[in-house]
């Protein structure tokens, strides 16, 4: 009987363990997902309603011009 509840006990936990995994992260946004208006650049407004910091997009546009073109785009 003992042996039983050993089991049981054992059972109980590691279905516990297998089940408290973490979830797998979201994927990265694509350029197309951002941009919404589908004009083939992201601008800040785009950019910061897709979560990208203003950090990340001013060091993304490389020519300065306040948006991101497919080359210049990268997710940090």
């Amino acid at each position: 009987m003992n042996v039983l509840k050993i089991l049981i006990v054992l059972a109980c936990f590691f279905s516990t363990v297998t089940m408290a995994q973490t979830p797998a992260p979201s994927p990265k946004p694509t350029f197309k997902d951002i941009d919404k208006n589908g004009d083939g650049k992201i601008t800040a407004a785009e950019a910061k309603a897709a979560g990208m910091s203003d950090a990340n997009f001013k060091k993304a546009d490389k020519n300065g011009d306040g948006s991101l073109t497919p080359e210049e785009f990268f997710w940090d």
